[in-house]
């Protein structure tokens, strides 16, 4: 499959992708409880049109989480994810996590009053910290896998201590073999979505919520799983629980009034800089300039 232009359309979490996407703004579908980035397929299952362009506009706070020290774990899903991914995330999620890039999602702050009044959870986006990469041994062995599946894998890998505990800033990315497919409420990976981010409880944010993202190899270019990667990052760190989707409210914290997250207003890629190697990162929408994420970012 060759690489999208813009990994884009999501559902409340999901990042659509697969290299089928025109180029444009992300744009936010309700699925069941998800956000997905879909692919042109993926419109098609929904019977919807995808939109050509989101509505940049002011991003509203619901009253939900955001992850204010983010404490980043790239776990690798068994030992055939590509050498590529498995050799290269590291270095990107030390640098992602430790970049003017974060710096400019500070501005999404919970030190307010949501949209229906209620007290915001008096949280500050800063810069995090990456715990390292773990090639878990999964207990289920299938190819292809529900969001079930996965919530339950990690819990399983975590109670192990496999994994690092969770807790409300920690968030794992895990990345998978291109054998594994993972379906979310009738999407397929790659045919019609190609990541997205996610919460195993919904209701509400508990010290035993598992903040993940599902990142599925879709054969892009190392460029592109970054973007990806970049994309599911700030938004699981500025709308932790993402699951009304198209009628934002509490659980979620940052979005739209019509439900998109702060990447999926802006369609265009950032270079993320260390002293020894560049990445490809999506950009994303900022209330304070209402304009998007500028780059080149650093790191450190």
């Amino acid at each position: 499959m060759s690489d999208p232009k813009i990994p884009s359309r999501r559902l409340p979490g999901l990042l659509l992708a697969a290299g089928l996407l025109a180029a444009g703004a992300a744009q936010a579908e309700r699925v069941g409880a998800y956000h997905a980035y879909l692919t042109p397929e993926g419109w098609a299952q929904r019977g919807r049109v995808a939109p050509t362009e989101a509505a940049a506009g002011s991003v509203l706070y619901y009253g939900g989480s955001v992850i204010g020290n983010v404490k980043l774990v790239s776990v690798m899903w068994g030992a055939n994810v590509r050498s590529t991914t498995v050799s290269g995330i590291p270095g990107f999620s030390a640098a992602l996590v430790n970049s003017s890039y974060v710096d400019q999602m500070a501005e999404y702050d919970t030190f307010l009053r949501a949209v229906d009044g209620r007290r915001g959870t008096k949280q500050h986006i800063q810069r995090g910290s990456y715990l390292g990469q773990v090639q878990i041994t999964p207990a289920n062995p299938s190819k292809s896998l529900s969001n079930a599946d996965v919530v339950a894998e990690l819990t399983g890998q975590i109670a192990a201590g496999v994994l690092p505990p969770q807790d409300p800033d920690t968030l794992y990315m895990v990345y998978f073999p291109a054998d594994t497919t993972i379906t979310i409420d009738g999407l397929r990976s790659c045919t019609h979505f190609g990541a997205y981010h996610f919460a195993s409880k919904t209701k509400r944010m508990r010290p035993d919520n598992i903040l993940f993202s599902v990142e599925p190899d879709c054969g892009y270019s190392f460029n592109t799983i970054t973007f990806i990667a970049a994309h599911e990052f700030v938004e699981a760190v500025t709308d932790a629980i993402p699951t009304p989707g198209s009628n934002p409210a509490y659980p979620q914290a940052w979005n739209t009034s019509n439900g998109y997250e702060v990447a999926d207003l802006c369609s265009n890629s950032g270079s993320l800089v260390t002293a020894t190697a560049t990445y490809s990162v999506s950009q994303f929408y900022r209330n304070t300039t209402a304009a998007c994420s500028t780059g080149n970012y650093t790191s450190p």
